[in-house]
This record gives structure tokens, C-alpha cells and sequence, in this order.
């Protein structure tokens, strides 16, 4: 075990080093050339959805994988519902509060005196 972690360590500091020791090697650099080949351009892609819908959406469907064989379609919705809900409070919350770097919470400290 213990070697397997120095062989990998020692693999992990040498991993900067190898592109530097491909270009300096000249078969390295031929394959370098054929492998950069012009390939086709890949179809652009879609951009992915944001906001709180896409991510209620995603925190619905992992529920769905967790506990779908619990939950019917309404359940499902409810939790939906309940989950954009959340979000939407909370993005609420974040804009109403805004919060500095120096600010800390309130520590209130009084001394009791003697009974």
C-alpha cells in the first residue's frame, strides 16, 4: 500500500514535466503533429438551463432516483413545487441581505453580578 502511494506521488510531481519532455523528444513531436490532425467541428453544443427551475429540476429528478418507488406523480410534483419554493425564498433572501466581509454576528456579553 505504502508503495503504491509513493508511486503514485512520485508520478503526480512528474506530471508538469511531461509536456516538456513530449516537444523535446522529435517521435514524440511526429506524433504530437499527426495527432493534432484537423479534426471535424463538433455541433455547438446546447447551453445548458440555469436558474431555480433547471435546479429544482435536477433536485426533483435525484429524489425521483432515491425515493421513486415511494413516491407517485402528484407526490412527485408536490415535492417539485416545494423544492422550487425553497429556492426562490432563498435567492429572495440573498438579495434583501446583503452581507459586507467584516460582518459578523451579534455577540451580546453582560456580566452578571454577585447574588
Amino acid at each position: 500500500m505504502r508503495d503504491e502511494r509513493r508511486s503514485f506521488l512520485k508520478a503526480l510531481a512528474l506530471a508538469p514535466l511531461a509536456p516538456a519532455a513530449l516537444a523535446a523528444s522529435p517521435a514524440a513531436s511526429a506524433a504530437v503533429a499527426q495527432a493534432a490532425a484537423p479534426a471535424p467541428p463538433a455541433p455547438p453544443a446546447a447551453a445548458p438551463a440555469t436558474g431555480p427551475a433547471a435546479v429544482a429540476e435536477a433536485l426533483t429528478e435525484a429524489v425521483r432516483r432515491e425515493h421513486g418507488a415511494h413516491l407517485d406523480a402528484a407526490s412527485l410534483e408536490a415535492v417539485k413545487k416545494e423544492i422550487t419554493r425553497s429556492l426562490e425564498s432563498a435567492a429572495r433572501m440573498r438579495s434583501a441581505l446583503r452581507l459586507g466581509n467584516g460582518d459578523e454576528p451579534v455577540t451580546l456579553f453582560s456580566a452578571r453580578g454577585r447574588r
